[in-house]
């Protein structure tokens, strides 16, 4: 049994969340010291009837046979690629970058591609790499003014992450999980653009999928056309009671009941590169704009970087063999390209 949380102090916002099992143990005193101590005293367990719901947000276990966390054996990683036959079934469909070379207006794109100015910006994420800590997503709730939703509004499923850890077991050894941070894909061809009817979802010149807010009017038509399920709607209006409005970002709008929000890459720290780039009267350099997921991971599972530059890191690490994307099939050409994990076979 786990042991955390049961609080019974902490302020209004922790008090009486969770349960302490310590509480079942007897406290004795030490003879002669007085010094307090546990023992293991009988302990009688018997069903009540009552159960409660586990309030999670990592969705199903299994993959359903689509194509999402995937992993590669060690074998198969040693040896050349044999000749990929490519084609629109799942797993034909080859990886298509969210860049003119991606492209391919004979047999999948009916649409040209956009012209980015410059910039490109992805995200590279090793799979091999992820350990599930959630450090990432702490580091986006505190970056970018997140709302904390509670046990029960989760349970609603209403909760507000901009970017989640979904676990996946192997489906030959159960025993065996796949963590995959999910978050915005910034896709090319973006789902959720081209059905609001405000035009709230904005394709930039650089390729970010921006959320324009005021803009916004809750309709959540981008939230049902979204195939990766990663756009929160705002369902109140969130209090941020003193001394608690000091941890919010001044970088970063604090948003409002009846608005849609997801990740932004850190718009605001790539808004922070480029006015130091033109003061110095050059172009952004290459793994100097560090979004908060990449900053406080400590296992390096993220890389991010603009694709239209050939020698980034990013770039560079697109053409690796574990390469894909998920879901790529559905032609999105999203942005956040991942890297199989690497197995050891039986």
């Amino acid at each position: 049994m786990s042991i955390g949380q049961g609080h019974t102090a902490y302020g209004r916002y922790a008090r009486g969340i969770g349960l302490n099992p310590i509480n079942i143990l007897p406290l004795e005193l030490e003879s002669g010291s007085g010094a307090p101590f546990f023992t293991a005293g009988p302990v009688a367990i018997k069903k009540t009837g009552q159960s409660i719901k586990v309030a999670h947000t990592d969705g199903s276990r299994i993959q359903h046979g689509r194509k999402i966390a995937l992993s590669v054996g060690l074998t198969e990683l040693s040896h050349e690629p044999a000749h990929e036959r490519h084609g629109l079934g799942m797993w034909e469909f080859p990886l298509t970058l969210p860049i003119p070379e991606g492209y391919d207006r004979k047999e999948r794109d009916f649409y040209p591609p956009h012209d980015h100015k410059d910039y490109r910006w992805a995200m590279v994420v090793d799979l091999d790499k992820c350990i599930g800590c959630g450090a990432c997503s702490v580091a986006c709730y505190a970056e970018n003014n997140l709302g904390v939703v509670g046990e029960q509004r989760v349970l609603q499923g209403r909760e507000m992450a901009w970017l989640q850890i979904q676990r996946y077991e192997d489906p030959e050894r159960r025993g065996k999980i796949t963590f995959l941070p999910m978050l915005c894909q910034h896709c090319d061809n973006a789902p959720c653009e081209s059905v609001c009817p405000v035009y709230a979802p904005h394709h930039s010149k650089e390729g970010l999928n921006n959320q324009i807010y005021n803009r916004c009017i809750g309709t959540r038509f981008c939230s049902q056309d979204c195939p990766y399920k990663v756009r929160r709607f705002n369902w109140f209006v969130w209090e941020w009671p003193a001394p608690l409005n000091l941890q919010l970002n001044p970088d970063v709008t604090v948003r409002t009941k009846g608005v849609m929000e997801k990740c932004s890459f850190c718009i605001q720290r790539i808004k922070d590169a480029h006015n130091k780039a033109k003061n110095e009267g050059r172009k952004i350099l290459d793994g100097e704009v560090t979004p908060a997921c990449l900053q406080t991971c400590p296992t390096g599972v993220f890389t991010f970087g603009n694709l239209m530059d050939v020698e980034s890191e990013v770039r560079k690490k697109v053409a690796d063999k574990r390469a894909y994307q998920v879901m790529g099939y559905l032609n999105a050409k999203p942005a956040v390209i991942y890297l199989k994990k690497v197995v050891q076979e039986i």
